[in-house]
């Protein structure tokens, strides 16, 4: 996931017009301790084109800003199946239950 960010971003970077589409979108989260949702988070920064951009209060969904996507949704499953599946199986989270947006 991170070498096809960092070469999506460099692709944006190099073209001589900029066109992007962000977005900032409602991940909502099935995990429930502090650390799993600080290593999601940390996760999302750390891949280029995503920010982790805060918590919410409830701890139930993080605010995600991505550059460029052209389907946020489609983004946001894309983070659940990976990173947030994988953090659940390593830390043996217990899955929150979530409804959907």
């Amino acid at each position: 996931q991170v070498i096809l960010a960092n070469l999506q971003v460099a692709i944006l970077v190099l073209r001589p017009r900029l066109q992007v589409r962000p977005a900032l979108f409602l991940l909502p989260l099935e995990l429930d301790n502090d650390i799993a949702i600080t290593a999601l988070g940390n996760m999302i920064t750390l891949t280029p084109g995503t920010l982790t951009v805060d918590v919410a209060p409830d701890r139930s969904a993080l605010f995600v800003h991505c550059i460029n996507t052209e389907d946020p949704a489609e983004t946001r499953d894309g983070i659940k199946a990976s990173f947030e599946r994988l953090l659940k199986e390593v830390l043996r989270c217990s899955p929150r239950r979530v409804s959907s947006l």
